[in-house]
């Protein structure tokens, strides 16, 4: 053909080869209807989860930084909840116990020696059978199986749910173990100081037979009390933070701020009078002055008794938790056996292939057709390619 081909042209070739066309499309129509009937039916069985935050996780230690950021921070720890949840599911140790219990070396067919046979179901598995949505907006993280069976389906993702359950309970376990653990430790350091130092002032008021404090030493150092307890408590929240939260979380960063801030304020104070001592840890024999002893030690019972009285309430809260079973996640919707198949959709691979073979019935049309009107450069091409001419 020498000329560009138009709609009349087109549809002289396609007249002219009819039949061929005519005999593919309708042979691909009823092999793709065959091949629909045949195909394996598959199912989806899908749950949706929401993270469940909670807010008390180190007890008072946050309360003020949630009253500043609001819902925010709670909606970051739901974030960094279902990341969690879903780096869990991916581990190849928790896929591990889905292919075990539901033997999915034998449900793909694989006939591969068993380390390899084992590489290829976690690979078909995660591509072709689970999948993990999260969305962000909602806090929603959905969790849908595929499988040939619709039981199966189910019976898929309610073991999804129920080891991620275990796994978090025993993650929280371990974490409610190790906060109990570590103001356990520190109540019992303050209460034996706070014993310690009401020993040491009974003894001193003894014998120096109490002396009185001046009205303006004993306001600075009450005021410097009060800035260094800030001080620790900020200490053991952020101290506290650190075994809950990565060294990233605006958590951390905010109690970090908030102990620099204070540190800055204590070196303030303590470089705001030549006569007060360096700091309240200062040894009482290095204070010529007797109603500067008397001052540091009642400050030093102060600071200790004040943490101690936040401290405690924290340790009994924190033993309530570990104590507690709470769930770590809330499901919306449970799974169920589904009602339709998600594939093969029949009517659309009837369509696919029929169009699919029609098109290239008329492109084997127009081939034939250009062929038919150029022989005689067919037959040189063909004389070239055998080298005889």
């Amino acid at each position: 053909m020498t000329k560009d081909l138009g709609i009349l042209d087109l549809t002289l070739i396609f007249a002219k080869h009819r039949k061929l066309i005519i005999i593919v499309t309708v042979l691909a129509a009823i092999g793709s209807i065959v091949y629909a009937m045949l195909a394996p039916h598959y199912w989806v069985s899908k749950a949706a989860i929401i993270p469940v935050s909670d807010s008390n996780s180190i007890g008072g230690f946050s309360t003020n930084l949630l009253d500043i950021v609001g819902g925010g921070m709670i909606k970051t720890q739901k974030v960094e909840l279902a990341t969690d949840f879903i780096t869990v599911m991916k581990s190849r140790t928790f896929r591990e116990k889905v292919i075990d219990e539901f033997d999915l070396i034998s449900y793909f067919k694989i006939n591969k020696p068993h380390d390899y046979a084992r590489e290829l179901a976690l690979h078909k598995m995660q591509n072709s059978m689970i999948r993990l949505v999260f969305d962000q907006e909602s806090n929603i993280l959905s969790i849908s199986a595929e499988t040939k069976d619709k039981s199966m389906s189910k019976a898929v993702v309610n073991f999804y749910l129920n080891e991620l359950e275990k796994y978090n309970q025993s993650s929280r376990l371990t974490q409610g173990g190790l906060k109990r653990a570590f103001l356990e430790n520190q109540v019992e350091q303050n209460m034996a100081d706070v014993d310690s130092l009401g020993l040491a002032l009974r003894d001193f008021q003894t014998k120096n037979k109490s002396i009185a404090l001046d009205q303006q030493t004993e306001a600075i150092v009450g005021l410097y009390a009060e800035t260094v307890a800030k001080y620790l408590q900020t200490e053991l929240e952020l101290d506290l933070a650190k075994t809950q939260y990565s060294e990233t979380s605006p958590l951390v960063a905010e109690l970090s701020a908030k102990k620099e801030l204070l540190g800055r304020k204590v070196k303030e104070l303590e470089d705001s009078s030549q006569t007060l001592a360096p700091s309240y840890l200062i040894q009482i024999d290095k204070v010529p002055d007797l109603s500067m002893k008397l001052a540091l030690l009642m400050m030093n019972l102060k600071i200790k008794q004040t943490v101690v009285e936040y401290l405690y309430p924290q340790y009994e809260l924190a033993k309530l938790e570990e104590a507690k079973d709470m769930p770590t996640f809330e499901v919306i919707d449970a799974p169920l056996e589904a009602g339709r198949r998600s594939k093969p959709k029949r009517a659309i691979v009837v369509i696919i292939i029929t169009m699919a073979a029609f098109i290239f019935s008329c492109v084997i049309a127009m081939i034939c057709e250009s062929l038919n009107q150029n022989k005689e450069l067919v037959q040189k091409i063909v004389a070239a390619i055998k080298g005889k001419q």
